[in-house]
C-alpha cells in the first residue's frame, strides 16, 4: 500500500547542486501523438507485406553475398552518413575539411575490399568445384587401371557393371568427407567453432540487423521496400528515428517470429495497424502517396 504523500513536504526545495539524474524519479513518458500526425493514412497489411518481400529478399541476397569486412564497412558508411544528416539539420556540428573525408576514405576502401573479397569468392567457388571434380574422376580412372580400350556391344553388360562400381565408389567416398568433416567439427577448438557458426548464423543475423536499422536512419524512416512502396515509419510522438528507436523496431520482429507471427499479424486488427515491432518502438507506417486525410472534429 502506497502511503499517503504530506503535501507540506511534496515541494522540491530549490538546489543550487548539479542536477540529478532524471532516471532517478518517475518523470512524464511521451505517449500521445504529435498533432501532425493525426488522420494521416495508414498503409494496408498488403502493402506493408509487399515491402517486407523486397527487404527480405535484399537481406538475403546481403547474407549470401556480403562478408565481415563488408559488413563491417557498411555500417561505418551508414554511420558517416547519420552524422551527415543531423549535421544538416543542426543537431550536431559539421566536420569540415580534411577531418570530414578522414572517415569516409577508409570507410569507402573497406567496402570495396568487401565487395572484392565477396565477388572473387563467388568466381573462384565453381572453377575450385570443377577442379575437384576433376581430380576425383581422374583418381577413379586411375584406380580402374590405364589404356583401357573400348570394349565390344557384347562386353556391354560388364562396361555397366563397371560404371555401377565407378558410381558406387563416388557415392561412398562423398559419405567419407562428411564423416571426416563432422569428426574436424567436433574437434573444433571454442575459437573454430565461435568463427563457423558466425559465418553460417551470425553473419546473416547481422545483416539483418544493420539492414533494418541503418535504412530507417539513411532514409528517415524508409527501407528499400517501402521506400519502393511510398511508406514511411513514423515516431508517433513526432520525434525523428533514433538508432535506439530502431533497434527497438528490430527487436520486435523477433518478439513478433517468437510468438508464431502473431505479433506480425497484429497489424490485420490493431487500431493504428501496429504490429508487435510498432508497438515496441511506439511507431506506425503511413502511406505517403495517399493523398486522404481524416477530418478531425474539434
Amino acid at each position: 500500500m502506497i502511503p499517503p504523500i504530506d503535501p507540506s513536504t511534496s515541494a522540491v526545495a530549490p538546489s543550487t547542486s548539479a542536477p540529478e539524474d532524471p532516471r532517478g524519479c518517475i518523470t512524464p513518458e511521451d505517449l500521445n501523438v504529435a498533432p501532425a500526425l493525426l488522420g494521416l493514412p495508414l498503409a494496408s497489411p498488403w502493402q506493408r507485406a509487399k515491402a517486407m518481400a523486397v527487404d527480405a529478399t535484399l537481406v538475403t541476397a546481403l547474407s549470401n553475398f556480403g562478408n565481415a569486412p563488408l559488413l563491417g564497412g557498411c555500417c561505418w558508411v551508414a554511420w558517416r552518413w547519420y552524422k551527415f544528416q543531423r549535421a544538416s539539420r543542426g543537431e550536431v556540428l559539421r566536420e569540415v575539411g580534411w577531418r570530414g573525408w578522414l572517415g569516409w576514405v577508409p570507410a569507402l576502401c573497406l567496402v570495396a575490399f568487401g565487395l572484392y573479397t565477396s565477388t572473387m569468392e563467388h568466381i573462384d567457388e565453381p572453377t575450385k568445384q570443377a577442379r575437384r571434380e576433376a581430380v576425383a574422376a581422374a583418381a577413379v580412372s586411375v584406380s580402374d587401371g590405364p589404356g583401357q580400350e573400348a570394349r565390344e556391344p557384347s562386353d556391354r553388360v560388364e562396361q555397366d557393371g563397371g560404371a555401377q562400381r565407378k558410381a558406387d565408389r563416388a557415392r561412398i567416398e562423398a559419405l567419407q568427407r562428411e564423416v571426416r568433416e563432422l569428426r574436424d567439427e567436433a574437434k573444433r577448438s571454442p575459437i573454430e567453432m565461435f568463427r563457423h557458426w558466425w559465418e553460417v548464423v551470425g553473419l546473416n543475423l547481422a545483416w539483418a540487423f544493420v539492414y533494418f536499422v541503418a535504412f530507417p536512419l539513411i532514409w528517415p524512416g524508409q527501407t528499400p521496400g517501402k521506400r519502393l512502396m511510398g511508406l514511411r515509419i513514423v515516431e508517433l510522438t513526432g520525434k525523428p528515428l533514433k538508432p535506439m528507436l530502431c533497434v527497438r523496431r528490430y527487436g520486435g520482429y523477433a518478439a513478433g517470429a517468437t510468438t508464431g507471427g502473431m505479433g506480425f499479424l497484429q497489424i490485420l486488427w490493431d487500431a493504428n495497424r501496429q504490429g508487435l515491432h510498432d508497438k515496441a518502438a511506439h511507431t506506425a507506417v503511413i502511406d505517403t502517396r495517399n493523398p486522404r486525410r481524416l477530418p478531425l472534429t474539434d
